[in-house]
């Protein structure tokens, strides 16, 4: 069941990455709450499945992310979720939700270990991106995130005393913010956050709303 969730989620229904990155936890040791949520998650695709990524050509847009993360939301291990999603000519193009490797001690720690993986996605992105459409060079793409201390360590190259613990390979982000210009990160209200959709369950109609502007459509 999960794998059949797993397989849509990566192919074009990006509303149910959060729950399957959850059920995706439980595959040891599955509950009956587990089937139960399964169940209700492939009730919930056959019911919309007129629903799909709509983009648009006539008014092509640059790239663009959202990046976004739960500190400490598994009650287990205390990691955070991250999560990420990028917009190509009006709807979503690549996302993600994933249970981070190590706990945060903050929520801006947090956010800015979800903002360097959101980085990395980026860079994938432009160098598909050029080798599509045969430019040689791209302007700074833009990623969003909700959390002014996160993006002051991603803007800011310096060693700052409260980053020292953060693990090397998520500082990647600062060289292609501050030297290589080719990310800029730019705040974003949480309400506005996209990719607040993939580290959290959220009430139906601010599901609804999010996952409307992400699939490119009026209705959801």
């Amino acid at each position: 069941m999960v794998g059949s969730i797993l397989y849509a989620v990566h192919c074009c229904r990006p509303s149910c990455a959060h729950a399957v990155h959850v059920l995706s936890r439980k595959l040891h040791a599955p509950t009956k709450a587990d089937f139960k949520l399964a169940r209700g998650v492939i009730a919930y695709l056959l019911s919309t499945d007129e629903i799909g990524l709509t983009y648009n050509g006539n008014k092509p847009k640059a790239l663009e992310g959202f990046s976004d993360a739960d500190w400490a939301g598994d009650l287990t291990t205390r990691r955070s979720t991250s999560g990420f999603v990028f917009f190509k000519n009006n709807a979503a193009i690549s996302w993600s939700s994933q249970l981070q490797p190590t706990v945060a001690h903050s929520t801006a720690n947090a956010e800015y270990c979800a903002l360097s993986e959101a980085g990395k996605e980026a860079m994938y992105l432009r160098a598909l991106e050029r080798s599509i459409s045969g430019k040689s060079a791209l302007d700074p793409t833009v990623l969003h995130e909700d959390n002014k201390g996160a993006l002051k360590w991603a803007q800011d190259p310096a060693n700052h005393k409260k980053t020292r613990h953060i693990d090397i390979a998520y500082h990647s982000i600062r060289e292609q913010v501050s030297e290589f210009k080719n990310l800029a990160v730019k705040f974003v209200a949480s309400a506005a956050n996209f990719g607040d959709a993939f580290t959290k369950a959220l009430p139906t109609p601010q599901f609804r709303k999010l996952f409307a502007s992400i699939y490119g459509s009026e209705k959801l």
